[in-house]
């Protein structure tokens, strides 16, 4: 059996699958540097979340067979330098999807509902209730950009309610007009000058960093909406900054952000109407408890000779998530 370095605290049932199918677990997290250097040569595999496992790491351990990803963003692992060296990157393929499309419509429905406000109404001063504002989401255009694992939820949900949904994604070949009842945009400026809602959902690669800068969320209609629960450094968080405080955008919804954990002097912190989480889109019980298994068993399927496919990283510029 491997031996595996489970690099952070996860939920227990991804060691409890690596030690009931017979593997080493070494708990990263308990050691010195000292120690777990001393431990290299032994690792096979290593379990991963947030940490980085950069090339000159990997190249201190040379038995490493396989990386395998609590999640599907890989870009804090150097998959350009496994691949170089045969050494396998897993994802927790479906995981973390029901948990973060959950999340954005969360975001969603928090824009337009404003509930904040209401809860501070009702607190301090009942007689200003007319005065909330609230918009229903069924009546507005919603861009899902990237239709992937979770894009593909996230265009179900809007459509439960009644949204007009638009879809783009890089992998569609032109001469789609409709998927699974959306219309698809080949052009993404066309879907920005429709979409009263903007939500991306693809990894951060060179090709969609600043993807979404100040001129293209400009396209969108006066009094719009943005949400990033994919990756930040995706939509530039000055163009935010600066669109609200316009009030060109009525509101934006950020879980991810370009450098985290977020410094204080983040645009994104002065933009107005803006709702943040902390990169916790996928911290539900179930979501967490399903990456930690998902990783851990694509471990045990790969020294097993079973690991399919489906579960290895692939780098693609749109429908990876």
């Amino acid at each position: 059996m491997a031996c595996v370095l489970v690099t952070e605290i996860m939920d227990p049932s991804g060691t409890a699958i690596l030690k009931d199918a017979g593997h080493d677990v070494i708990e990263g997290w308990t050691l010195s540097a000292d120690e777990l250097g001393a431990r290299c040569p032994d690792i096979e595999a290593i379990m991963v979340r947030t940490n980085n496992i950069p090339a000159d790491m990997m190249a201190k351990i040379p038995n490493l067979k396989i990386v395998s990803k609590h999640g599907v963003g890989c870009d804090n692992i150097d998959v350009t330098y496994a691949r170089s060296k045969n050494i396998a990157v897993a994802i927790a393929v479906d995981a973390n999807a029901d948990s973060v499309a959950e999340h954005t419509l969360m975001f969603m429905l928090m824009l337009a509902k404003n509930p904040h406000e209401m809860d501070r109404i009702v607190r301090e001063d009942y007689s200003r209730r007319k005065e909330t504002k609230a918009v229903d989401i069924g009546v507005r255009t919603v861009l899902v950009v990237g239709y992937g694992r979770i894009g593909t939820r996230v265009a179900k949900l809007c459509a439960t309610f009644g949204m007009n949904v638009l879809i783009h994604d890089t992998k569609f070949t032109g001469a789609e007009s409709k998927i699974d009842g959306c219309e698809v945009v080949h052009d993404i400026d066309e879907g920005l000058s429709r979409a009263h809602i903007l939500t991306v959902h693809i990894p951060l690669t060179n090709q969609t960093a600043s993807l979404f800068g100040y001129d293209k969320l400009r396209m969108m209609p006066a009094g719009s909406y943005v949400i990033n629960c994919a990756r930040g450094g995706i939509i530039d968080e000055s163009a935010i900054r600066d669109l609200t405080q316009s009030g060109h955008l009525a509101g934006a919804a950020f879980d991810v952000y370009s450098r985290e954990p977020i410094l204080p002097d983040n645009p994104i912190l002065e933009a107005k109407n803006t709702l943040l989480s902390a990169h916790t889109a996928a911290f539900t019980t179930e979501g967490l408890a399903r990456m930690a298994s998902q990783a851990a068993q694509n471990i045990c399927d790969h020294f097993n000779g079973t690991l399919s496919e489906d579960n290895i990283y692939k780098l693609e510029a749109f429908s990876g998530n």
